[in-house]
């Protein structure tokens, strides 16, 4: 395989940003940020968060409603995407980046919590993409990716996206089964993403629970935690 993904986001065309812009509009992709946004700030009340692969910056519009004393950087490897990015969050003070989560030019220690959603499937090095991340992570500092994967319940996910599709429009109804399925064939197994982190110097330091965000039972929250001991 030429590229999981990457090279692919990374020459998104704006057409193709403005489409993606109007599914993460929708409810599920709001309630799925809300949700996330509100276990961040459990997590962290001041210091600096960096959101990889931000997007739109949807998860950033959530964070800012809960009045939060955190620093915000967004990091996409798509400059169409931050363009977007920055027009969503205009008036929120965003450090917004063009740049790739396998090399960046963050400073060591610097950042005190690190996030991605459904990121780590499309990347073409995971490895080396999480001992970059370990890199720019403050020591005692926390990652969490929120990341679905591919040996999920059907029949419990079929359920539940019926139930969450009925708050959607009509055109939203139809694209987002279609992008999730892709999606979910593509991704990772549960037991994939540890033989991925267990080749890392998080090895001895992460945590991996199921969850269910927007209602739907097709994620995981892993957790990789930065210690003097890794």
């Amino acid at each position: 395989m030429d590229s999981r993904g990457e090279k692919d986001f990374e020459k998104f065309s704006k057409i193709a940003v403005k489409f993606y812009d109007y599914i993460t509009r929708g409810t599920l992709i709001k309630r799925q940020n809300e949700e996330i946004a509100q276990f961040l700030i459990s997590k962290i009340t001041t210091g600096n968060l960096l959101d990889v692969g931000t997007g739109p910056g949807r998860l950033f519009i959530e964070i800012s409603k809960l009045k939060s004393d955190i620093e915000l950087y967004g990091l996409d490897i798509s400059n169409s995407m931050i363009e977007q990015a920055q027009k969503n969050l205009k008036n929120k003070k965003v450090n917004l980046r063009v740049g790739n989560i396998e090399k960046t030019e963050y400073e060591d220690n610097f950042f005190d919590i690190i996030t991605a959603t459904g990121n780590l499937f499309l990347w073409d090095h995971p490895q080396e993409c999480l001992e970059e991340i370990r890199r720019i992570l403050k020591f005692n500092g926390s990652t969490y990716l929120f990341e679905t994967y591919n040996d999920y319940d059907e029949h419990e996910y079929k359920i539940a996206l019926k139930s969450t599709l009925k708050k959607e429009s009509i055109p939203r109804r139809i694209l987002i089964p279609y992008f999730l399925n892709n999606q979910l064939d593509f991704t990772y197994k549960k037991s994939e993403i540890e033989k991925i982190i267990n080749q890392t110097s998080f090895k001895n330091s992460y945590n991996i629970d199921k969850i269910k965000l927007s209602g739907l039972p097709i994620w995981l929250k892993i957790e990789l935690k930065k210690t003097n001991h890794n």
